[in-house]
């Protein structure tokens, strides 16, 4: 796991309680420095505790101010950093309250970045987020970030662990009682760890994808029988989570970072511009993929205009 370096907790930050360090946090919105972050870091269990009453208050209260919308970002990245099972528990269950309180948005600025912050956690803790995965009353796509969360358990782990995790996912994917969306991704999951014993399924999803798509603007599916050769000829021992070019979640705390956004704000603001990217800082970036899945968040390949997932990701 890469985790942005420790320092010191400011004075400032060292003379307060967990409870005000927490109101400090919704207080300074997503320009919240690191030191702030590593002095709630330093508390650990106590703030634990804290942070649990604070997303419990937080989402009770829907008349908090903007700056505060970011506490569960917040939450989420401080218990990313402390190790104990009790902070993954609470941060399994911030992935379940996300997904219930249907909070699309903050789904997506943490989205491809659970892996890292769970890659502290004792099984236990992978285990809870491993229901949240099999448990059809949640939305696909935070299942799919949680199969990405096991997966990465079973590569930290390696041998038969790992590829006992690769086998969990295939028999979801492979599960006609589970929603085709999710089945098609968490088949794409597989597309990182071919096997030949999964070959077959993955052809089988990909063609039926492609079946059920006829006439959509997206035709050829999440991924194609192309797309799985190239994966079974050219296998990369690092998942595209891991390739992520922003796999330290930590970087949202960059003073560089934290100026930009601030700067992409005003300018969207002033051009009218209502949606945003995704990305820790505001330059626009071009993502590279090694093959050709399309992601949640890039351009739709209909030429709308609009982000695959607010176009055509779920026809």
């Amino acid at each position: 796991m890469q985790e942005s370096p420790a320092s010191n907790p400011s004075p400032d930050y060292a003379a307060l309680d967990t409870a005000q360090l927490v109101s400090k946090l919704a207080g300074e919105g997503d320009r919240a420095p690191q030191a702030l972050i590593d002095a709630c870091v330093s508390c650990g269990e106590s703030m634990v505790e804290t942070l649990r009453a604070s997303i419990a208050d937080h989402f009770d209260d829907n008349d908090h101010g903007p700056d505060a919308w970011w506490l569960p970002l917040h939450a989420a990245m401080i218990l990313g950093r402390i190790p104990s099972e009790s902070a993954g528990l609470l941060l399994a269950e911030l992935m379940r309250t996300l997904d219930a309180q249907h909070e699309e948005d903050l789904q997506d600025w943490l989205a491809g970045y659970w892996p890292a912050l769970f890659s502290n956690k004792p099984a236990s803790v992978i285990d809870a987020v491993r229901l949240i995965a099999e448990d059809p009353a949640h939305d696909w796509y935070m299942r799919c970030q949680a199969v990405e969360v096991v997966l990465d358990a079973g590569l930290n782990q390696g041998g038969d662990t790992l590829e006992a995790c690769i086998d969990w996912a295939a028999g979801m994917a492979s599960d006609a009682a589970m929603e085709w969306v999710f089945r098609t991704w968490a088949a794409c999951a597989l597309l990182d760890f071919p096997r030949e014993r999964h070959r077959v399924l993955l052809e089988t999803i990909a063609r039926e994808d492609k079946r059920r798509r006829i006439g959509e603007p997206f035709p050829q599916g999440v991924f194609t029988i192309d797309d799985i050769a190239h994966a079974f000829a050219n296998p990369d021992p690092t998942p595209r989570w891991r390739r992520h070019q922003w796999r330290n979640p930590w970087r949202f705390y960059d003073p560089d970072a934290i100026a930009a956004r601030q700067q992409r704000w005003r300018e969207e603001e002033e051009s009218g511009w209502e949606e945003v990217d995704d990305d820790w800082a505001a330059p626009p970036v071009t993502h590279v993929r090694a093959t050709p899945k399309v992601g949640r968040n890039d351009p739709c390949p209909c030429g709308s205009g609009k982000k695959y997932k607010r176009c055509c990701l779920g026809k």
